[in-house]
């Protein structure tokens, strides 16, 4: 989970070690963990298929 310090992590809002800390800060942490989160799934089919054919799966 993205975190912006020690005390201050996903899902931000509420957690008291957050309380005064920059909310664009966070916001753009929590969206370039989305962004790289995304970009890997789209890695799976890959995976998947290369699995599928060490196995000898048809």
């Amino acid at each position: 989970m993205p975190q912006l310090d020690t005390q201050c992590r996903f899902p931000w809002y509420g957690v008291a070690g957050c309380k005064g800390k920059d909310t664009r800060a966070m916001l753009r942490l929590t969206v370039s963990d989305a962004i790289e989160t995304r970009s890997r799934l789209e890695q799976v089919p890959a995976w998947y298929e290369a699995v599928r054919v060490g196995y000898g799966a048809k």
